[in-house]
C-alpha cells in the first residue's frame, strides 16, 4: 500500500491528507462474435463476459483473478479488475500495431479512470488473443505517464509478429498446442509383403487461430501442451486458473543442449512434461514423436 502525506503550509498544525494507493489488476479481452456465440464458437460479450465464457464452472472466475493475484506477488489489489476491450471488428480487420496503437489512445485518454486508486502502486495485465496487443500500447501510455506497470502475461497472443512490447516491464507470453495421434504407413515392399499400419505417432500442433511467434520484447515465450484439449477448443485453454503455475515454471526452467546421436539437442533440465518450445528453441519432449 502507498500513502501520498501532502501537507497545507497554510494549514494551523499543518494538516495532512493522506490519499491511498492500491495496486490494480487489468484483463484485455480478445476477439468477440454475437453470431458466432450463437453457435459456441465465440464469447458474444466483451469485458467480464468475455472471460466468464472460457471460465464457466461455478466460481471459476473468481479464483482465476485469487489465483492472479497471488503469482504477481502484491497485495491488497483493489476489489475488482478494470477491464478493456482489445478485439477487432471483425476478427482480422486490424493488424496487431494497429491494436497496439489503439490501446495507447485508449489509455492515454481514459488515463484517470484506468489509474483511479493506484497512487505509486503497480499495475498489472492479463491479456488473451487480440487484447495482448491491445495491453502492450496500454502499458506504453501508462509507463509513459509515469505509472509502473508490475507485469504483462499475454495468453494465446494473436500475431505477435506484427508488434514489439518495449521491455521496460516483465512480460511473458505463453500459448498453448495440442497433441493428435497420426497413423503413418510401413514403405511398400512387394505384393507380397504390402504396407502395414505402424504404431500411432503423436503429433504436436500449434493453436490453429495465432500460430507459432514470439514477441519481440518479452521476457520469456513458451508454447506447452494443453493435454485434453483439441484443434477447436486449444486457443481457450490458456485462460484457466492453471496457467499461472505453468508460468511459475517457465520463469525459472532452464534449458541445456546435449549431444544426441551425433546431434545437438536442447532439453529441459529436471525433465519435461509439457513444453514444446521455448523462446526460440525447440526441446525434447517425451510425449511428442512429431514436432
Amino acid at each position: 500500500m502507498d500513502i501520498i502525506k501532502i501537507t497545507s503550509p497554510q494549514a494551523v498544525g499543518s494538516v495532512k491528507l493522506k490519499v491511498t494507493g492500491r495496486p490494480k489488476l487489468i484483463l484485455v479481452n480478445g476477439h468477440w462474435n454475437r453470431l458466432l456465440n450463437l453457435v459456441n464458437m465465440s464469447p458474444g460479450k466483451n469485458k467480464s463476459e468475455y472471460w466468464d465464457y472460457f471460465l464457466s464452472y461455478t466460481g471459476a472466475f473468481d479464483a482465476f483473478i485469487e489465483t492472479a493475484q497471488a503469482y504477481f506477488g502484491d497485495k491488497n489489489y483493489q476489489s475488482k479488475p478494470f477491464y478493456a476491450d482489445g478485439s477487432s471488428l471483425f476478427g482480422g480487420d486490424r493488424s496487431g500495431n494497429d491494436r497496439k496503437i489503439k490501446g495507447y489512445k485508449y489509455a492515454m485518454q481514459n488515463i484517470a479512470e484506468i489509474t483511479k486508486g493506484v497512487g505509486n502502486e503497480k499495475i498489472y495485465f492479463i491479456s488473451h488473443s487480440e487484447g495482448a496487443a491491445y495491453a502492450a500500447g496500454m502499458a506504453k501510455a501508462l509507463i509513459e505517464k509515469g505509472y509502473k506497470v508490475g507485469e504483462s502475461v499475454m495468453l494465446s497472443a494473436d500475431e505477435g509478429d506484427e508488434f514489439t512490447v518495449e521491455g521496460n516491464y516483465p512480460c511473458y507470453q505463453i500459448t498453448a498446442g495440442y497433441i493428435e495421434e497420426e497413423e503413418y504407413l510401413l514403405s511398400y515392399i512387394s505384393p507380397i509383403h504390402p504396407s502395414t499400419i505402424k504404431k500411432p505417432k503423436r503429433k504436436f500442433h500449434i493453436d490453429p487461430i495465432v500460430g507459432d511467434h514470439r514477441i519481440q520484447g518479452v521476457n520469456r515465450y513458451g508454447v506447452y501442451i494443453s493435454f485434453n484439449t483439441k484443434f477447436e477448443t486449444v486457443h481457450g485453454s490458456t485462460i484457466d486458473v492453471q496457467i499461472f503455475n505453468i508460468l511459475k515454471r517457465l520463469k525459472k526452467l532452464k534449458v541445456i543442449p546435449q549431444k544426441l546421436k551425433g546431434k545437438t539437442v536442447y532439453m529441459i533440465a529436471d525433465g519435461n512434461i509439457i513444453w514444446h518450445k521455448i523462446d526460440n528453441i525447440v526441446v525434447v519432449n517425451k510425449n511428442i514423436d512429431i514436432y
